[in-house]
């Protein structure tokens, strides 16, 4: 379903993968290709190929077109190849984690990933429920999330990814993210706030899309000021800037929703005595 004449064996495709069972499957097999299609067949061979006896017990031999996954149970596994390649499986899914690269993602409701970050790229795959992921930028490696059929692709940026309703839904906070299916269809672009969903015909803009994050309130107690903005800005696609750094070390007191971001800018701005300059892709607050 990758080749030229994907679409002559289209209608036969969707009636098998509509069969019991054949749908997850295909979603395997698929994150399985997009992973091992940045390896060379060599590298594949290679891995596959047991090299003493001593060695070759319990050894998974993929396709030439796929890689080497290992997933092993109890914390974060991490085995280092010889051309850079990293693997990993995450088998407990809570809270935040960084990644190799300093890239974050915050995992929810059940969520896993297994990463493999080479030289070239840098891939993610997510199992159920939904995540968070605040990317390092790096143009030399473009960073993929692969959630059943959508491969969402970034450079830097912060984005959520949902799996728990069905297709799976993207919503971009800042940057730019490229959505596609592993199904095919046309790649959609998604600017800050725009959210897509990826059923079976290919991806497509959705409507408002709800933060999987729960709402976050914040209690401070002589916080400092830039210290309450970093906290918001991770969950606003409108960040909150300071014209003079000197303010980030303003202490702050009391109780903030920190996911309206124009609303705490007003509400700091009435505060401190600030201008507030709201723009439509950030807020500026500055000494009057």
């Amino acid at each position: 379903m990758h080749g030229p004449d994907a679409e002559a064996h289209r209608e036969a495709f969707d009636a098998w993968r509509r069969k019991p069972g054949n749908e997850a499957a295909y979603a395997r097999s698929a994150e399985a290709y997009a992973i091992g299609s940045g390896m060379s067949r060599a590298r594949v061979e290679a891995m596959a190929r047991p090299k003493d006896k001593r060695r070759s017990g319990q050894r998974w031999g993929l396709a030439t077109a796929a890689g080497l996954i290992l997933v092993v149970g109890g914390g974060l596994y991490i085995q280092s190849r010889e051309d850079g390649t990293q693997i990993a499986a995450a088998s407990d899914a809570a809270g935040e984690r960084q990644l190799p690269d300093g890239s974050k993602v915050l995992l929810l409701d059940g969520a896993q990933i297994e990463t493999q970050f080479t030289t070239g790229r840098r891939v993610i795959v997510l199992t159920g429920g939904a995540a968070r992921f605040e990317v390092a930028h790096d143009p030399a490696r473009p960073f993929t999330v692969i959630a059943g059929r959508s491969e969402t692709t970034a450079l830097g940026t912060v984005f959520e990814v949902d799996m728990r309703k069905g297709a799976p839904r993207i919503r971009l906070i800042r940057g730019l993210v490229e959505v596609r299916s592993s199904g095919g269809g046309t790649a959609l672009r998604l600017a800050p706030g725009q959210s897509a969903e990826v059923p079976a015909e290919g991806p497509k803009m959705a409507g408002m899309m709800l933060s999987p994050v729960p709402t976050n309130l914040l209690a401070a107690d002589n916080l400092p000021l830039g210290s309450v903005l970093d906290s918001a800005n991770k969950v606003n696609a409108r960040p909150v800037r300071l014209a003079d750094p000197a303010l980030a070390s303003v202490p702050v007191s009391g109780r903030f929703d920190l996911a309206d971001s124009g609303a705490l800018a007003r509400k700091l701005g009435a505060a401190f005595g600030l201008t507030v300059d709201e723009r439509p892709d950030e807020i500026i607050l500055a000494k009057k």
